[in-house]
């Protein structure tokens, strides 16, 4: 995968400058050294999963049985070469950029709020034990793609034919195949509720630091606290002749049992402010 963007080009709000320790470079060298590991002690047969996995992948059981740290270990856990190298192809990919736009310590509260959700997603969904670093990354790519969304990305597909799109595609599609594999499981072995959890984490996390355009649910809460305010900030006499006196006339016309649940908050709000009103005036 490659792209147009020039690292060199932005600055980094989260304190990372040229020189610093890369994060996603150890969190790379780590997957590969546990993977190194795993073939060590021969744990990569998909029918029956060694010692290794047994401890260190996270299963119901094992969590029954007071592994307590699977939920962190299993995100360092591969079932094959391809496996990490996906993996790994997508966390260098979008991970170098994102360490440099939000800095190390919020790329590794992305990274690792992908993985934990990430693993409690797929447990709560299937009953085997869970390996792989796929929710982190899918956290890390949406994380990146929020952020950037209109960059141009050149993709190669099947590592052959090159295909150009914006970077919020790329995202579009990985939530998109995420959700229809969930809601229509098929039979792969690939966790797909984990990939899920970790696009929601990403996203939310870029969103929380500032990034990316509001979700339709986020704009009508927004537009809903802010006429909540105007309203709450309208001296009495504009409030009733604005909000009150168009009730009144819908009650004379329709009828009381013709207000609506919001309509009935307004009048009692009316009557808040008409009760400080005249507390105000007999003074």
């Amino acid at each position: 995968m490659n792209s147009t963007w020039q690292p060199s080009s932005f600055s980094s709000p989260g304190g990372w400058h040229p020189g610093s320790r890369s994060v996603v470079k150890t969190l790379v060298f780590i997957n590969i050294g546990v993977f190194v590991l795993q073939i060590i002690f021969k744990d990569l047969d998909a029918n029956e999963l060694g010692r290794f996995s047994q401890l260190f992948g996270l299963s119901r059981d094992g969590m029954a049985s007071g592994y307590l740290w699977q939920p962190l270990t299993y995100m360092f856990l591969h079932g094959s070469f391809f496996h990490i190298f996906a993996n790994m192809l997508i966390i260098w990919f979008a991970g170098r950029h994102l360490e440099q736009l939000v800095g190390p310590k919020n790329f590794l509260i992305i990274y690792f709020a992908g993985g934990l959700l990430g693993g409690v997603a797929q447990l709560a969904t299937s009953s085997g034990t869970v390996v792989g670093a796929s929710a982190a990354g899918f956290a890390v790519l949406i994380a990146f793609t929020t952020i950037l969304p209109e960059l141009e990305l050149t993709l190669l597909l099947f590592f052959i034919l090159p295909i150009r799109m914006k970077a919020k595609y790329l995202a579009y599609g990985a939530f998109g195949v995420s959700l229809l594999f969930v809601v229509f499981p098929p039979s792969d072995g690939i966790g797909h509720a984990a990939h899920l959890a970790g696009c929601v984490v990403g996203y939310i996390c870029a969103r929380r630091l500032g990034y990316g355009r509001r979700s339709p649910v986020e704009r009508i809460a927004i537009e809903r606290r802010e006429e909540r305010t105007r309203r709450e900030n309208l001296p009495p006499d504009e409030f009733i002749s604005a909000e009150i006196d168009p009730i009144l006339e819908k009650i004379s016309q329709h009828g009381i049992h013709s207000l609506t649940r919001a309509e009935r908050q307004i009048l009692e709000r009316g009557r808040e402010k008409i009760a400080s009103k005249t507390s105000g005036s007999s003074r």
